[in-house]
C-alpha cells in the first residue's frame, strides 16, 4: 500500500472555479478517461478525436455552479463530481446527438441515451419535477478508499435539497460506483447486462472487464 493511503487526507469540497479547470481536465484524463469501464473496453483513449469529444462533453458540466471538486491542503485536485439538473419539462424524445458516427465516443453517447430513456426516471417518479443528475464522479487513483467519493455525493445532496430537487440520479457503468451508490442508500431502478447489449451482427459492443458486468441506474429520493 502506498504511504499516501496510510494517512488520513485533509481536503475541502468546493464548487468548481475557472482557475482549476486545467487541473480538473488533467485529473479526468488520468483517471476517468482511462478507468471508466466503457472507455476502457473500446480503447477510447487510443482515438484522439474521441478523447477530444469526451473532453468537450466533460467541459459542458464544469462551470455550471453545481459541480464540485475535492481540493487537498496542498491545493491538489484529488476528486471531482460533475452534475446536471434535469427538469421534467425539458425532457424530449429527440434522437441522441452524435458528433461523428465513425468515432468510438459515439458508442458511449448511444448507450447513455438508451439507458436514460429506458430507465425513465420521471416515469418511475411521477411526482418529481427536478432531478439532480450525477454525470461523472472520479477520484485520483492515489487517494481512493478515503471517502472522497462519498463526500462529493453528500455535498451534491446538500445542494440538491437547496435547489428543491426531489431525486438524485446516477448512471453507473462501473461496478464500484454502483456499490458506492448502494452504500449511500440509492435504489437501483434499471440494469442492463453488457452481454445483452449487442450490435446488428449480435456482437457484444462493450467487452468490459470483471467485475463490471452491468450498467445500472440508481435514484435517491430526497
Amino acid at each position: 500500500m502506498d504511504e499516501v493511503n496510510k494517512t488520513k487526507l485533509s481536503y475541502n469540497i468546493t464548487p468548481i472555479t475557472d482557475n482549476y479547470v486545467p487541473a480538473i481536465i488533467s485529473l479526468l484524463k488520468n483517471s476517468f478517461f482511462l478507468d471508466e469501464p466503457l472507455n476502457k473496453s473500446i480503447g477510447l483513449t487510443e482515438e484522439i478525436r474521441s478523447v477530444i469529444q469526451l473532453e468537450e462533453y466533460c467541459k459542458t458540466y464544469l462551470l455550471t455552479g453545481i459541480s464540485f471538486m475535492a481540493v487537498s491542503d496542498n491545493n491538489e485536485i484529488i476528486g471531482v463530481i460533475l452534475n446536471n439538473i434535469m427538469c421534467r419539462d425539458d425532457i424530449t424524445e429527440n434522437e441522441v446527438e452524435v458528433f461523428d458516427e465513425s468515432l468510438q465516443f459515439n458508442k458511449i453517447l448511444i448507450i447513455l441515451d438508451k439507458v436514460q430513456r429506458e430507465a425513465n426516471v420521471f416515469g418511475q417518479y411521477p411526482n418529481a419535477n427536478r432531478i439532480m443528475d450525477l454525470k461523472i464522479i472520479t477520484v485520483d487513483k492515489a487517494y481512493r478508499g478515503q471517502g472522497i467519493c462519498k463526500a462529493l455525493v453528500n455535498k451534491t445532496r446538500e445542494l440538491a435539497l437547496e435547489l428543491e430537487c426531489q431525486i438524485i440520479y446516477v448512471e453507473c457503468s462501473s461496478h464500484f460506483t454502483a456499490k458506492t451508490a448502494e452504500k449511500l442508500g440509492f435504489k437501483c431502478i434499471y440494469s442492463l447486462s453488457y452481454l445483452d447489449y449487442v450490435n446488428e451482427q449480435g456482437e457484444v459492443i462493450f467487452n468490459t472487464q470483471s467485475p463490471h458486468r452491468h450498467f445500472k441506474v440508481y435514484a435517491l429520493q430526497l
